[in-house]
């Protein structure tokens, strides 16, 4: 009797092993799914893009600003070093926006931020004084669930305040076969670690 239920015990663990292996794209694709989210944006007092990352956050908020979906946008970030220059990241944003066409008197630089909660808590103070009450944010696909869940958080207690979430189309990141390309590979498991990091830090 012992030797059958070990047997069965191991055909159980065998067939586990034979369907995780068969179905492994699938849910390792909805392991990166899980970390995009995505709104459908609606016209808003101002446009919120998070530092990090190249260009395509900038061009994404630049693509809403011509299609008039805000007249204002609020760069994060702070100080980024460059060979022979020392900028903070937003005001290399706003050049690059500027470039492209965007008023440089459009833009609210934020320039105290050093993390995801900071950049929340200091869009919010900035959008109270400014008497903003709708906002689209934007960062990275991979980003934008721990952005969504720190931002609902810091403004929870302003129930008059409307917030959508936009990723950058442009963005390299894709959700398929992540584990293929080691940046993608590094941005998954990152964000999933600090998913839980600020779950416990910051939400409970």
């Amino acid at each position: 009797m012992k030797h059958k239920k070990t047997f069965i015990t191991f055909l159980v663990i065998l067939g586990l092993i034979i369907v995780a292996v068969a179905t492994h794209t699938i849910w390792l694709n909805a392991i990166a799914g899980y970390l995009v989210v995505e709104d459908e944006p609606d016209f808003s007092d101002v446009i919120v893009v998070l530092g990090g990352d190249g260009p395509e956050r900038v061009e994404h908020a630049v693509s809403l600003y011509k299609l008039d979906y805000a007249d204002w946008i609020i760069v994060t970030g702070m100080e980024n070093e460059l060979p022979g220059l020392v900028a903070t990241w937003p005001q290399l944003a706003m050049k690059h926006a500027v470039s492209m066409g965007v008023p440089e008197g459009a833009f609210i630089l934020e320039e105290r931020s050093t993390s995801t909660y900071e950049d929340a808590k200091f869009v919010k103070e900035d959008m109270l004084e400014k008497g903003f009450k709708s906002a689209i944010i934007i960062s990275s696909p991979y980003h934008m669930r721990r952005v969504r869940i720190i931002f609902r958080k810091i403004f929870e207690d302003q129930e008059d305040i409307s917030l959508k979430f936009s990723p950058a189309e442009e963005s390299d990141f894709e959700t398929r076969k992540w584990w293929t390309r080691e940046g993608d590979m590094i941005n998954v498991v990152n964000e999933h670690c600090k998913l839980v990091l600020y779950f416990f830090k910051y939400i409970i």
